[in-house]
């Protein structure tokens, strides 16, 4: 009976716990949300989102595969090559001096 009653008492505990858990971090998930949304209301741009991971999972999913394999699409066919010319070292077009080169 007294084993019963703890059993009981520490399921009610875990529950309660459990529960503030989760209502913790949806406000934590609202709370980012709505940070994030004033941020850019603020910035006057759209956050910037990205979501490349999810087009690979699709794409892996799909029987692609990560690595290199017969899977990959061949490259298309109508490749055009042009002509590279030079343009005037020093000036840009329409005589402007260019820009110096920029150090990293």
């Amino acid at each position: 009976m007294f084993s019963a009653l703890i059993s009981l008492l520490l399921r009610l505990v875990l529950a309660v716990a459990t529960a503030i858990l989760v209502l913790g971090l949806m406000a934590l998930a609202l709370a980012t949300l709505l940070g994030v949304g004033l941020w850019s209301l603020i910035r006057g741009r759209k956050p910037a989102v990205d979501l490349s991971g999810f087009a690979r999972a699709r794409a892996f999913r799909a029987g692609q595969g990560f690595g290199p394999g017969p899977a990959r699409r061949t490259p298309p066919a109508d490749v055009v090559d042009i002509e590279a010319r030079v343009v005037g070292e020093g000036t840009e077009a329409g005589g402007r001096p260019a820009l110096p080169p920029q150090s990293p």
